[in-house]
């Protein structure tokens, strides 16, 4: 059973009108439905378009249990009328099983917004009940159908990048780069951005942006089921009209455990509502590593120009590129000072690839934002620390997204 699964405890239903259809295994589609005339009707539809055709009495918790038991269908129609809270209830299983599964939502709220939150999470189609054979053929033949050209609105939810921004030791200067990063996405290039710093007892990201953290980072993975976009602004704190942090500074008393699993989700509600997202992710933390890059359209990996620097950097891009082998990397030598302990040239050859910016040194910006408690864009403009982030930022929104080939500075060869 997945750990999404036991996060819900669920108890299958019994089965009921199975006979004629599929048995346990592999299947074309599956229903979990709750009520007879929605069966009555599911059956119908689906019996002559499915030769493997299960179906199973339940709603959204059934339905975790019963995929989590063997490989997913092509198509789920899923009942989620059980719940009062019917994306919430979908978006566990789009996370544990993400892929070419198309799902046909069934519920009992007639409400705009619910259906368009859940085609924009990716759900087929959105039923009503009483749900109709004509509409549901109708949802069938549209999951066949080819995918319509795609509008503004559309390319631009392509667009949506999330930013993995990870170091490799402690102190290089990852979390300065992931905040200003996120202020210039937000403020420069006026992005929803959301930016989180995963790291619970020791981030530094609140401090740096002079925020009071708050408790929900850590209730949101503590408690995926709370999980909403009601629930994301009210535990994300705002700065400006397009940021949004959620940062933790939890004691270190504490043994801040929760399930990897539920990162997932939080991830997916963040990307939903934002533009842009940005998470600084702690090194140490392994199972929460391959998690978000798994999900990230690029990845940011910070290094110094030292020895410990090339080790950890050429062993942190060989597990970048095994967790997320479609994400673009990019390699940032932060606190160049021209003179560093591996020069330039070797350090790309023993990495096998080019450092694509290089961070100039500047410990006197760096100190006056720290003192503010702001990104450097608002109390150091001139420093030569903002023009390889920004340019970084620029790419995310090019059109082409080519994987960067070289460097902003080129001084040091």
């Amino acid at each position: 059973m997945s750990s999404l699964a036991k996060l819900h405890d669920p108890a299958p239903a019994p089965v009921a009108h199975e006979p004629h259809f599929a048995a346990e295994g592999a299947v074309e589609c599956l229903a979990v439905i709750s009520d007879n005339q929605t069966h009555d009707v599911v059956s119908a539809v689906c019996t002559p378009r499915f030769p493997l055709l299960r179906m199973r009495d339940g709603g959204s918790r059934e339905a975790l249990a019963i995929l989590a038991e063997g490989s997913p269908p092509g198509v789920l129609i899923l009942d989620v009328s059980d719940t009062p809270k019917p994306l919430t209830a979908v978006l566990p299983i789009m996370a544990t099983f993400p892929g070419n599964m198309k799902i046909i939502v069934i519920g009992s709220l007639n409400d705009i917004a619910l259906y368009r939150d859940m085609i924009e999470s990716g759900v087929v189609e959105y039923l009503v009940k009483p749900v109709t054979e004509k509409a549901l053929n109708g949802a069938l033949t549209r999951l066949s159908a080819p995918p319509p050209a795609a509008t503004a609105a559309s390319a631009q939810t392509q667009r949506r990048s999330m930013i993995a921004v990870l170091g490799t030791r402690g102190g290089v200067g990852s979390s300065t780069f992931a905040v200003n990063l996120a202020w210039i996405i937000a403020n420069e290039h006026k992005q929803r951005t959301s930016l989180v710093d995963l790291d619970l007892q020791d981030g530094t990201i609140a401090l740096a942006l002079d925020v009071e953290p708050t408790r929900g980072l850590r209730d949101a993975l503590e408690n995926p089921s709370r999980i909403d976009s009601l629930f994301i602004s009210s535990a994300a704190v705002k700065i400006g009209e397009y940021l949004s942090v959620m940062a933790a500074e939890e004691s270190f008393a504490d043994d801040v455990h929760y399930d990897p699993a539920a990162l997932d989700l939080l991830i997916h509600e963040l990307r939903r509502q934002s533009d842009a997202l940005v998470i600084d992710v702690p090194r140490s933390a392994g199972l929460v590593r391959g998690r978000v890059l798994a999900a990230a359209t690029d990845v940011v990996l910070v290094t110094e120009l030292t020895l410990a620097g090339l080790r950890d950097a050429i062993r942190l891009s060989g597990a970048i590129h095994q967790a997320a082998p479609d994400a673009r990397m990019a390699i940032v030598a932060n606190r160049s000072t021209g003179k560093d302990p591996v020069g330039r040239a070797d350090f790309e050859k023993a990495l096998g690839r080019k450092i694509d910016y290089i961070v100039p040194d500047d410990g006197k910006s760096l100190a006056a934002a720290a003192s503010a408690g702001k990104p450097l864009a608002t109390v150091a403009k001139a420093s030569k620390i903002l023009p390889p982030i920004k340019a970084f930022a620029a790419s995310l929104f090019a059109a082409d997204q080519k994987p960067r080939k070289r460097s902003f500075w080129r001084a040091g060869k």
